[in-house]
């Protein structure tokens, strides 16, 4: 995911102890390692583009970055959606269970640990398909509805100014997805993260004719990513996330796919998804079927 020396893999919440952390979470190029990148204004993560691996691991940026007198830490997630085999949301729980998971002997921590997350949304993206929703369903199984107001929805990738037509069809969109948050995540944050300068990419950075251009380009790109930052630590929490509240008495790590919000929600995802494909296969899929609307009742009357 990037030089060892920037980040550490993020094995157990207690690897953040009395570190104030800033969860990142998204599809899979929705900008997650690039604001990260644009925070510190050096190449820390590697960013996923084209024909780029995911980000296949949950890290932490080994130094903080200061936010208005806060040392936050910033940690990278698993894009879902993504190629690799532990980006399909089952994965993506079983990860965050682990991380949360105390285990037998030791006692969990309650404090907050997890001040903000911010949630990335490509503008460019179809806001509003089923892949879309169902990860905004995970990220309110994760968090609780209790703690959406420290949760910042973060729309990236924006046209330029100069691409008017482009620009007009990234607003309908915002507008279209404003509304949607605004049902389903009450009291949550809704930000721009690059609408008025746009971003070039990499490649396009590099053919600026000077080097001072790419350097104010480069401190805008940043100053967006220090703004978002301190709106969301306005609000930043003062308890613990839903997870961190609901594994605090597990003694067994698998039972948590069905003690949990975040375990149950990925397990009726799946299903949607074995029925999906029961329905297309007229030998077995009456039998299937049938298996599967009796497990999700009992998952969904769990829920």
């Amino acid at each position: 995911m990037g030089d060892v020396k920037n980040v550490t893999e993020l094995k157990t919440i207690g690897d953040l102890q009395g570190k104030n952390a800033v969860l990142l979470f998204g599809k899979t190029r929705a900008g997650k390692s690039t604001f990260i990148n644009d925070a510190y204004m050096k190449k820390v993560v590697e960013s996923t583009k084209g024909i780029t691996p995911d980000t296949n691991e949950i890290s932490y940026v080994n130094w903080p970055i200061l936010v208005d007198d806060h040392d936050v830490f910033l940690v990278d997630t698993i894009g879902l959606g993504g190629s690799g085999e532990d980006h399909d949301r089952l994965s993506f729980a079983w990860k965050w269970l682990s991380i949360f998971y105390s285990g037998k002997d030791r006692k969990p921590d309650l404090n907050p640990i997890v001040r903000g997350i911010l949630y990335f949304i490509d503008i460019m993206d179809n806001a509003m398909n089923e892949d879309n929703i169902r990860n905004l369903e995970m990220l309110k199984a994760l968090v609780g509805e209790e703690m959406l107001e420290s949760v910042a929805f973060v729309t990236t990738k924006w046209a330029t100014e100069g691409d008017q037509m482009m620009r007009k069809r990234n607003e309908n969109t915002f507008v279209e997805l404003e509304k949607k948050i605004r049902r389903d995540f009450p009291r949550a944050s809704m930000l721009r993260l690059d609408d008025t300068t746009g971003r070039l990419d990499e490649e396009e950075l590099n053919e600026l004719s000077s080097e001072a251009e790419r350097t104010r380009k480069e401190q805008e790109y940043h100053n967006n990513t220090m703004r978002v930052l301190q709106k969301l630590l306005k609000k930043r929490a003062t308890r613990p996330i839903l997870i961190q509240e609901e594994m605090k008495n597990c003694s067994f790590l698998p039972k948590a796919l069905l003690t949990t919000t975040l375990g149950r929600t990925s397990l009726l995802h799946l299903i949607e998804d074995l029925e999906r494909a029961a329905r297309g296969n007229s030998r077995t899929g009456g039998i299937t079927s049938y298996i599967l609307a009796k497990f999700r009742k009992w998952v969904g009357f769990k829920l």
